[in-house]
């Protein structure tokens, strides 16, 4: 039997600064060894996404559908397991477990039951007058799904409820129809999805930073404090910079990952600088004269 196709799905169309959180999403993953096809789709196939990118889709539909388009890579591939990434997102850990973690469970999100609280509009009076006790409250930047029949005929469900987002209460201060309150009802109205615990820390956007925010690209660094449904030390697979994309911090990881884009680029297999060479050079001698080599 052969293995899934598994890929990674993102969008990136707007605004230059999509475009470049985008490119620096597929960078990051190269840098760190991860394997898994990356697929992006654009209004701009011709930025440049490769290496990053191993595929490149044009972007043709509504912008109004943006969100929802983020399930639509069963319909734009031929993968069998999917995880979709926001753009804004830099990754610190290979994504395997994530995809193992979620295979089998058709369409998966990363976040905690609620009945209180304000999302979307009170979740108490959403889940009053759509007959449900509770909603999974959840960040869209993440979400796992397959190709099967239970999965797709799910995924429609959703998109039903999209068209409908006016009458469930779930509208928005902009044309845009928001894709998470909708997820959160279908799961929530069906016993279909599946919720991965926020300890899972998949993917985090450091929502109530508490403290210094850590994170070094070219360290493989990113660990920080924060309050979010707990007070939290976290270290995720996946930072979702969300808010943190209007701080310079995350456009000097952009930056790190361009320049060594670039340097990979000038320099090939196993490049030693001449610094390096001479340094090698005179320290040999010495190790010779010690007795060493």
């Amino acid at each position: 039997m052969s293995e899934p196709k598994r890929i990674v799905y993102t969008i990136a169309v707007g605004r230059e600064k999509h475009l470049q959180a985008a490119l620096g999403l597929g960078r990051s993953l190269r840098l760190i060894g991860d394997r898994t096809h990356r697929v992006v789709v654009t209004d701009r196939p011709d930025f440049g996404w490769s290496p990053a990118f191993d595929q490149v889709i044009p972007w043709k539909r509504e912008l109004k559908w943006i969100f929802f388009e983020k399930l639509s890579a069963l319909k734009d591939t031929d993968a069998d397991q999917v995880l979709f990434l926001d753009a804004d997102m830099l990754a610190f850990k290979r994504l395997d477990a994530i995809f193992d973690a979620c295979a089998g469970k058709g369409l998966c999100v990363q976040g905690q039951w609620t009945s209180s609280g304000d999302w979307y509009g009170d979740i108490a009076t959403h889940c009053q007058k759509h007959g449900v006790s509770a909603l999974p409250q959840f960040n869209g930047g993440l979400i796992y799904y397959e190709r099967t029949e239970a999965c797709q005929d799910f995924i429609q469900t959703i998109w039903d409820y999209g068209h409908r987002a006016v009458e469930l209460g779930f509208s928005r201060d902009d044309p845009l129809i928001p894709d998470e309150p909708c997820i959160a009802l279908a799961i929530a109205q069906t016993g279909l999805g599946h919720v991965i615990p926020e300890e899972a820390n998949f993917h985090n956007s450091a929502t109530g930073l508490i403290g210094k925010l850590d994170i070094d690209i070219t360290q493989n660094r990113c660990r920080y404090l924060v309050r979010r449904f707990d007070v939290q030390w976290v270290e995720p697979y996946v930072f979702h910079a969300s808010r943190y994309m209007n701080f310079f911090i995350y456009w000097r990881q952009l930056d790190a990952l361009a320049r060594l884009a670039k340097y990979e680029q000038q320099h090939g297999f196993g490049y030693m600088p001449p610094l390096a060479k001479l340094r090698r050079s005179i320290e040999r001698r010495i190790l010779t004269w010690r007795g060493r080599l």
